[in-house]
């Protein structure tokens, strides 16, 4: 079976289309990257915050644009099964990393926080201590007797309380 000069022509622009597509996305994605990260350092000072959330941007918006330059070149079922995937694996992966997810969530807002301070006295569960440190994941108290406690910073957003 010859293929055609019209087959060849058909296919010849949807790679140029494709690849126009993915040019001008490119620019789009690099430039909106840098606004993510402008509008996200009003908000976030610590640069690894400020990292992975350009990434995670960047990252959308290039798989985005993979879809949409599939469908341009006339794979739409595998451009739709991708898509679906992707979905599935981002649920699982989001429920086996709640509880990392909701600790690093809960010490950006921790530390944040203008009440809670390094070096404030704190009572948490029962456990009076001070401040020694609030990290993404996990906050240290230098209790009264000496030793220091960690505890994951989701339980501690909802259990402490400023001593004056």
């Amino acid at each position: 079976m010859a293929i055609t000069q019209a087959f060849l022509t058909a296919v010849g622009i949807k790679i140029l289309t494709a690849a126009a597509f993915v040019i001008i996305a490119a620019l789009a994605i690099e430039h909106a990257g840098g606004l993510v990260r402008k509008v996200l350092s009003r908000k976030f000072e610590e640069e690894t915050v400020l990292n992975l959330l350009e990434s995670v941007s960047k990252g959308l918006m290039w798989f985005s644009a993979l879809l949409i330059a599939l469908g341009i070149l006339g794979f739409e079922g595998i451009a739709a099964s991708l898509g679906t995937a992707a979905g599935f694996v981002a649920l699982g992966v989001s429920f086996a990393l709640k509880n990392v997810l909701s600790d690093t969530v809960a010490g950006i807002y921790l530390a944040k926080d203008q009440d809670f301070n390094n070096g404030d006295s704190v009572e948490v569960d029962g456990s009076k201590g001070e401040i020694l440190d609030v990290g993404l994941r996990k906050s240290r108290l230098k209790l009264e007797d000496g030793n220091t406690r960690v505890l994951s910073n989701s339980d501690v957003e909802k259990k402490w309380t400023k001593i004056q």
